[in-house]
């Protein structure tokens, strides 16, 4: 089919009635005229009339009546030598074939010696398609056209639903083929050199498709594409999540629809594009659906779980916010205290660990129940202990089953300071969070120890049993230590954001040297008190990864360490500072960030920043982050007195294509987004739990745990 292009004319809309037979002559007279036509008679014209332009451009088409499949198109007219006008043939607003007039010999009148025509082969057509001529007559030829004949019909056959897996697409430069057990034949087409990746395929079946384009859009870059057919863009996206995960995980898995493509039999196919930060343009797979004009599929809304007493819940979402709380076998391990609450207890972390894409769960704990008292004379004394990783795979049901166990012995320095006051189980060892760390396609983990001055990295052996593959030195705090992945030097690896503990207090960017290593790079002290409820993500965006924090003490607030794009932090403080002086009762509660009005830009959001006694009372409060002669700051866009609690865990729960939140209020209720950034406070979406997990709030992850179908009526 020959390639289509935009009209030179611009002509209102066009609503012709004229019948155009298939395998037969439709008379250029008898066309529906849309402007500047006339019918004229003369005896040299096949039906004996032709339609003469009446104006500088004209317009005439039809209906096409006949099956559908490809057809030669051939226009008969009369090409004089006093002019040379131009044509245009248009097959529902495209033009499929442009020509002049443009003849030296012949006669400069209608006869037999200026009769021309224009062929236009293999056109598809289809019932009900519109086709169109559009001309501007010259000098002496007023664009005289005689007929139009369609050719037999070249069957076509009816389009089918087809999948591509996009490694097998042709690769013309950039990509290469990467396992990732999360995709969906267990590999991607990743970006992995070169400043553009291109790949494309030839079309065998022609039809209208809904195209959905399967990808991994991670929160540590923002990536771009765009679809090219027979070289001309149809449409282009960026990756640019804020939510899921860092690396190529269920979590990250999304889908982009491009609706009602008409593709040809030969059409070339293209995707083009490039990786940002620390995610490389990984494409997963392609699903061409012949086109019903009906809604795209959206991405499956997440679940939640989280450690309520002994046990690990999963809440299961039906799609639309509303969950079933399903308590699993998984044991929590916890210590309960006389007034109910609890503490200790083994680490959790949730990844899809066999690539079936459902989340399951890591349990690590320790056999330390004590460390050895140091004598004043000594710095350290060694001291062994076994920490054992247990993998507990998800049926896709929300039901766990022990899937792997593995045990590795621990050979370490206690040191005496932190000896002194041991809090076991966390300060001797805790898993932080789990991602591909040493780039592998399994999940390894992160953890930490405070007694030992280390942070650890256990590797994926592929079998999910697990490690120690290195040991990076770093000084933690007492308690309330936590960190999290993410590529914070945007060359791809996942490093480490460290929130140390009491008498540390500070927030540190290590960077992954690709085999588990971590090297410091930089840090920030905001209070004198610990930080935590920290979320990594693209704030002031320049695409690069920086970290939303709150933080307790005499500078407690909202703190942010803003990121130049290599780890280091940009000595410009962004932030809210509740009170320069302590007292008790002045909260800030947790803090969430993500673009919930759909303006592309990070909003804040946080529901108990107080400080009563200095004028500022509880609230919902949402906050623009705003250039003010060159300084970035919060500026507050929104209040609601009425919406008071810990919020946390952006994400789109009722699958409406906004973010919303979850908010500790008198229970767990979920903020309803409306799409514009206001939200409406639900009832209780889950009961209420008790945890030993906290960073500002409750800790609550979000994972996919179930098929969605299994809640369709």
């Amino acid at each position: 089919m020959p390639a289509t292009s935009s009209s030179i004319f611009d002509f209102p809309e066009f609503a012709p009635s004229t019948p155009i037979v298939a395998a037969g002559r439709t008379e250029a007279e008898t066309l529906t005229v849309g402007s500047g036509f006339a019918a004229k008679s003369n005896p040299h014209p096949s039906g004996g009339r032709y339609l003469e332009a009446t104006s500088a451009s004209s317009q005439a088409g039809g209906v096409f009546a006949g099956a559908r499949g490809y057809y030669d198109l051939t226009v008969g007219y009369f090409d004089e030598t006093d002019g040379q006008s131009i044509m245009e043939v248009l097959v529902n607003g495209e033009v499929v074939h442009s020509f002049e007039w443009n003849a030296t010999n012949g006669t400069s009148i209608v006869t037999a010696a200026s009769k021309a025509e224009a062929f236009i082969p293999q056109v598809l057509l289809k019932p009900g398609d519109v086709i169109e001529l559009r001309g501007a007559a010259d000098g002496g030829e007023p664009l005289r056209t005689d007929y139009l004949d369609v050719s037999e019909r070249t069957p076509v056959s009816d389009p089918q639903d087809f999948s591509l897996e996009a490694e097998d697409l042709n690769v013309i430069s950039g990509f290469q083929v990467v396992r990732n057990g999360a995709a969906s034949n267990d590999h991607v087409l990743q970006h992995s050199s070169g400043n553009l990746a291109r790949a494309n395929f030839t079309m065998d079946q022609s039809g209208t498709y809904d195209l959905t384009i399967n990808f991994f859009d991670e929160h540590d870059g923002v990536s771009e594409l765009w679809i090219s057919i027979n070289g001309q863009e149809v449409d282009r996206f960026f990756w640019d999540s804020s939510t899921g995960s860092s690396i190529a995980n269920h979590s990250s898995k999304a889908a982009h629809v491009i609706q009602g493509l008409e593709l040809e039999a030969g059409d070339v196919v293209e995707f083009a594009g490039r990786g940002d930060g620390g995610e490389p343009l990984r494409l997963d797979s392609l699903n061409f659906k012949v086109s019903e004009n009906g809604n795209p599929p959206t991405q499956q809304p997440p679940d939640l779980w989280y450690e309520d007493g002994d046990h690990i819940v999963v809440a299961l979402n039906d799609g639309t916010g509303a969950f079933t709380e399903v308590v699993t076998n998984i044991t929590t391990d916890v210590t309960h205290s006389q007034n109910g609450s609890v503490s200790g207890g083994s680490a959790f972390l949730s990844a899809d660990l066999n690539g079936d894409g459902y989340n399951d769960f890591l349990k690590v704990f320790h056999s330390a129940t004590s460390v050895p008292e140091i004598p004043r004379d000594l710095v350290s004394v060694p001291f062994s202990y076994d920490v054992t990783t247990e993998v507990y795979l998800n049926d896709g049901h929300g039901n766990f089953s022990l899937g792997a166990s593995s045990t590795e012995r621990m050979d370490v320095e206690i040191y005496g300071y932190a000896a002194e006051f041991p809090r076991l189980p966390d300060d001797l060892f805790k898993a932080f969070d789990a991602g591909d760390i040493d780039g592998d396609g399994d999940v390894d983990y992160l953890a930490g120890s405070y007694h030992s001055e280390s942070i650890y990295v256990f590797e994926n052996d592929g079998q999910n049993n697990f490690s120690l593959q290195a040991r990076s030195y770093l000084e933690l705090g007492s308690n309330r230590n936590e960190a999290k992945l993410g590529d914070m030097n945007g060359d791809g690896l996942l490093d480490a954001v460290v929130l140390n503990g009491y008498d540390r207090n500070s927030v540190i960017v290590m960077t992954n040297d690709g085999s588990g290593g971590m090297t410091y790079v930089d840090s920030i002290m905001p209070s004198e008190a610990p930080a935590g409820n920290s979320q990594l993500i693209d704030l002031d965006g320049d695409t690069d990864l920086d970290v939303l924090v709150i933080a307790g003490g005499d500078a407690r607030g909202i703190h942010t360490y803003l990121n130049d794009g290599n780890g280091y932090y940009v000595r410009d403080w962004l932030g809210i500072i509740v009170n320069g002086e302590y007292y008790e009762g002045g909260e800030i509660g947790s803090v969430a960030a993500g673009d919930f009005d759909g303006d592309g830009k990070v909003e804040v959001v946080t529901a108990a920043y107080m400080d009563e006694e200095y004028g500022v009372p509880r609230g919902l409060r949402v906050f623009d982050i705003v250039d003010s002669g060159g300084d970035l700051e919060f500026e507050e866009a929104s209040y609601d007195a009425s919406i008071v609690g810990s919020v946390l865990a952006p994400e789109d729960y009722d699958a409406d294509g906004d973010l919303d939140l979850l908010i500790i209020s008198d229970g767990v209720r979920m903020l309803v987004n409306d799409g514009a950034g206001n939200f409406v406070l639900s009832d209780p979406v889950v009961e209420d739990f008790v945890t030993s997990e906290y960073s500002g709030a409750p800790q609550v992850g979000r994972g996919v745990f179930h098929a969605l179908d299994e809640f369709a009526l």
